[in-house]
């Protein structure tokens, strides 16, 4: 072999361990960069660990407040529902009572001597 034969393999040589060295380098780079960027991902996640536990934490007690209004509310409903029973009947017993009362005076004008004068 000659001599510039060598060279030119020598040059070969050292040009692909250098580019292998310069990608073993960016790829190790790159490696890094997404490492830091990981770290810095679940950094982030753990701060906001606390916030999520603090929203977690008024949903719940606004739900149980919701809670609370429902089982008021339908417990209101049950006393409207008593009372409307309530104020039928009183008007059933009111109306009755005025049928009573009505029949009474009719009778009383039935027999009333007077009432049959003063209707001539």
């Amino acid at each position: 072999m000659s001599s510039s034969t060598i060279i030119w393999i020598v040059v070969i040589a050292v040009v692909v361990l250098l580019l292998a060295a310069l990608l073993w380098f960016l790829f190790n780079r790159r490696q890094d960069s997404q490492r830091a960027k990981s770290i810095r991902m679940r950094r982030q996640a753990a701060e906001q660990t606390t916030t999520v536990r603090s929203k977690e934490a008024q949903a719940s007690e606004v739900q149980a407040q919701a809670n609370r209004a429902k089982a008021e509310a339908q417990e209101k409903a049950a006393q409207a529902d008593q009372l409307q029973a309530k104020a039928r009947e009183q008007r059933r017993e009111a109306s009755s009572t005025r049928a009573d009362m009505e029949q009474t005076l009719q009778r009383a004008d039935k027999i009333d001597p007077d009432r049959k004068r003063r209707k001539r």
